[in-house]
């Protein structure tokens, strides 16, 4: 059945995913390796940036010697990335391991959308992608509970470990999708494809000549996704630092937004059919502008209705938002190039959280520095910065939809399926 080829493809790609629980253990590997909060950032940078470079070549390779080639020396890497991961025994090393990481899932996350829409004929593309996006915030959903749960457990190597047999399960079922796959690259595909252009950047910059949407609408997924990123990357240090709640507790709180996503990339595929894909883009980035809104009003001592809606808000938006904007790049690139089409998204989405990582985290510090030299405590003073990031975060994603508004042909059509 096709709904297990989808699993097996779901679980391999859930890898990706569940590294937010170890946005859960930043607290505990700082303190484990004695760092400033500024160095933690390398955690997230290290892994998001390897994968983030190589994404796109990776997809290409696997429009011309086979995606699921690709996807499995992913996961055999993944398995050995996570170990040297878990196992680190000093931060350079730590470091060096999430480059390897990086470049695993740069192979699996590649090709996993490639994979997933040739499970499926053409017209169900729309519906594949929101199941593959559902799996996907499943294992966003799952991991904060699975990284405070293996934080108690095992300490913060607990995130690493946890997922090693996941990757080797999904590994051994592999051999199950080979005759499911409704497209295959052949020598005449790789041919056509490098005959329409010399390179697979060349191919992406004929788009984006011809089509200043498709130019919109990835420059609006990197405002998006660095505007996003504010809730997994500072979140963690909030609840910490102000609420003064533990792993755990943290968990909850981004398995709650993992929740929303969950349900916004469940609804994706109805909501475009209903409206069409560009329009529920433009209604996901609002929603994440809203969800952000909310977070910037957190006080000290938070409500939880306040806590748990802001993140669930935003959750939903980012759930649409991925789906429909995956729909429109997979839509708009040649059949042959599903695996490039792949990786554009994946690279958008990379250089989003990049942005926000460096930026957002030296901003964060630079108030907390101003405020503590005037003579707020420490909960006040990261809680000002807190509030000023998820501030600046909703405002790019604002302007960007509204200076989108000026692109003829971008919001005003119904994009059909």
């Amino acid at each position: 059945m096709n709904i297990f080829a989808l699993l097996i493809v779901g679980l391999g790609a859930s890898i990706a995913p569940l590294d937010f629980s170890v946005n859960v253990a930043f607290p505990a590997i700082t303190q484990a390796f004695a760092l400033d909060t500024q160095a933690i950032r390398w955690i997230p940078l290290s892994y998001v940036l390897t994968y983030g470079v190589l994404v796109i070549g990776f997809g290409a390779l696997g429009d011309r010697i086979g995606h699921l080639r690709v996807f499995r020396l992913g996961l055999i890497m993944g398995v050995v990335a996570l170990t040297l991961c878990a196992v680190a025994p000093n931060y350079p090393w730590l470091i060096f391991a999430r480059v390897l990481q990086g470049i695993s899932m740069a192979l699996t996350l590649s090709c996993a959308p490639a994979l997933v829409t040739f499970l499926y004929a053409e017209h169900d593309r729309t519906r594949a992608l929101s199941a593959y996006g559902s799996m996907t915030s499943i294992a966003s959903l799952i991991a904060p509970l699975a990284g405070g749960l293996s934080i108690a457990l095992m300490g913060w190597p607990g995130v690493y470990w946890f997922r090693v047999p996941l990757a080797l399960l999904a590994l051994l079922a592999l051999p199950r999708i080979q005759a499911r796959l409704r497209h295959r690259p052949s020598t005449n595909a790789a041919t056509t494809t490098t005959q329409k252009s010399s390179s697979t950047f060349l191919l992406l910059l004929d788009i984006f000549k011809t089509s200043p949407p498709f130019i919109w609408i990835n420059a609006i997924s990197v405002a998006v996704q660095m505007g996003s990123f504010t809730i997994p990357l500072l979140v963690p240090y909030y609840l910490s630092q102000v609420a003064h709640w533990g792993p755990t507790e943290s968990g909850v709180v981004l398995a709650i937004w993992a929740l929303g996503t969950l349900l916004g990339s469940a609804l994706a595929a109805t909501i475009a059919r209903q409206i069409g894909t560009n329009r529920a883009a433009l209604i996901a980035g609002w929603l994440c502008v809203s969800g952000l809104v909310m977070t910037a009003f957190w006080p000290i001592d938070i409500a939880l209705p306040l806590l748990f809606g802001a993140v669930f808000i935003h959750g939903t938006g980012l759930g649409l938002f991925q789906v429909s904007y995956s729909d429109w790049v997979v839509r708009t690139l040649p059949i042959q190039a599903r695996g490039v089409a792949g990786g554009l998204t994946v690279f958008t989405r990379t250089i989003g959280v990049v942005s926000a990582a460096i930026l957002w985290l030296w901003s964060l510090e630079q108030v907390r520095l101003e405020a503590l030299t005037a003579g707020l405590s420490m909960d006040a003073a990261f809680l000002k910065g807190f509030q000023l990031i998820c501030w600046l975060s909703a405002t790019l994603i604002a302007l960007t939809l509204i200076a989108s508004g000026f692109v003829r042909h971008l919001w005003g059509t119904k994009t059909a399926l």
